[in-house]
């Protein structure tokens, strides 16, 4: 487990997953899963200068991923980037995850990715109030007869990129497209997204 001196950038984390997106479309925090499961995870938070700078910022995340890869012998995790945006204090970083429960263990959040079968082997209860695009409620024998697609379980509150267009959700969740869901509008702690596979 990681150390519980590695606060500032855990907190940055955590708040960006807890806040989802900002006041402008364009620097929302975002998790983008692809077919395997892999991550990307673009993170904006705003950040005081007085505090640290970009520098300082870059080697504390580099230096958490380090410890994080440690305690796995592998490399589960990198630092793709830390940039400042240029119109003020808003800081943008992209972590690399190569599995959600890489992704699960490092934010201390709830991330399933897998078939809906599998969630149900895995003790995961599949949720009776889920709604499809037009906001009707779906039938339990609807979610029997796509077992074999895939199903996200989470409770982090980002936007959530999916590798397959998503046909039923939790309450609250709001689609941006076929693939792209805002989580911060539902108000359920844990969230579900069943994919078209």
């Amino acid at each position: 487990m990681m150390k519980k001196n590695t606060g500032i950038l855990i907190a940055l984390i955590m708040a960006a997953c807890l806040l989802g997106c900002g006041a402008d479309e364009t620097k929302t925090t975002t998790v983008s899963l692809d077919k395997k499961g892999k991550i990307i995870n673009t993170i904006y938070e705003d950040f005081g200068e007085e505090y640290y700078d970009i520098s300082e910022l870059t080697r504390m995340a580099e230096d958490e991923i380090a410890l994080f890869n440690s305690e796995r012998l592998s490399e589960k995790i990198t630092l793709g980037s830390v940039d400042k945006i240029s119109d003020g204090t808003m800081v943008k970083m992209v972590l690399n995850f190569e599995t959600t429960d890489d992704y699960e263990d490092f934010n201390n959040t709830t991330l399933y990715y897998g078939t809906v079968q599998d969630a149900m082997d895995r003790g995961y209860e599949i949720s009776s109030e889920l709604i499809d695009e037009n906001g009707l409620k779906v039938s339990l024998e609807a979610v029997e007869n796509n077992k074999n697609n895939h199903i996200i379980i989470t409770k982090d509150k980002s936007v959530f990129i999916t590798p397959y267009n998503i046909v039923y959700t939790t309450n609250g969740v709001s689609l941006k497209g076929k693939k792209e869901a805002v989580l911060s509008s539902s108000t359920n702690d844990e969230i579900q997204l069943i994919l078209s596979k």
